[in-house]
């Protein structure tokens, strides 16, 4: 009872500050215009993330799917051709894998993505592999989370002709990434 009582105690203390370093008044360039970041928790799928205020949230993507994972996704507010210029996307998956597997999901999903470029990397001391590439309408940034825990995928997607003014959120909203426990 006592580690339990104080990982309950060090996760209310971690969100209490998360809440209380978002209403700082911090302002992140999200575009031509400097807008505040609003923090989402998501204490069932285990992940806290900053997204560009003025980006409307959406119960699902419009870009990907991934089977039985639970996304949140945002979008921006311009559009191209009646839909959203750009998308950010968490999906949690069903089950915790590995970064091969979840590449693997990610060609059976979008058989005509290429990969440009393939890195390692950490997302706050998380391992992680980041997949750029495109298909023939959108370009495509994934970020893969594994975990023994949950294991998340970060989607940037966007029409080609936007996704250089967008990415600089992608990478805000990665840097801002954490699980909860």
């Amino acid at each position: 009872m006592p580690v339990f009582r104080f990982r309950l105690h060090a996760v209310c203390a971690l969100l209490t500050t998360l809440v209380l370093l978002s209403g700082c008044g911090a302002k992140t360039p999200w575009s031509e215009e400097t807008v505040p970041t609003k923090l989402y928790i998501d204490a069932p799928r285990n992940f806290a993330v900053e997204f560009p205020g003025n980006w409307l949230r959406t119960a699902e993507s419009e870009q990907i799917s991934f089977p039985a994972a639970e996304l949140v996704g945002w979008q921006s507010p311009e559009s191209r051709n009646g839909e959203a210029a750009g998308h950010l996307t968490v999906a949690t998956l069903a089950r915790p894998m590995g970064h091969d597997e979840m590449e693997k999901i990610i060609h059976e999903m979008l058989p005509e993505f290429k990969i440009e470029k393939r890195s390692e990397m950490d997302v706050n001391r998380r391992p992680a592999k980041s997949l750029l590439g495109a298909t023939d309408q959108w370009r495509y940034h994934f970020i893969l989370l594994g975990s023994p825990l949950a294991s998340h995928v970060l989607v940037y997607a966007a029409a080609p002709e936007d996704f250089g003014r967008y990415q600089p959120q992608f990478k805000e909203m990665l840097s801002s990434f954490e699980t909860l426990r």
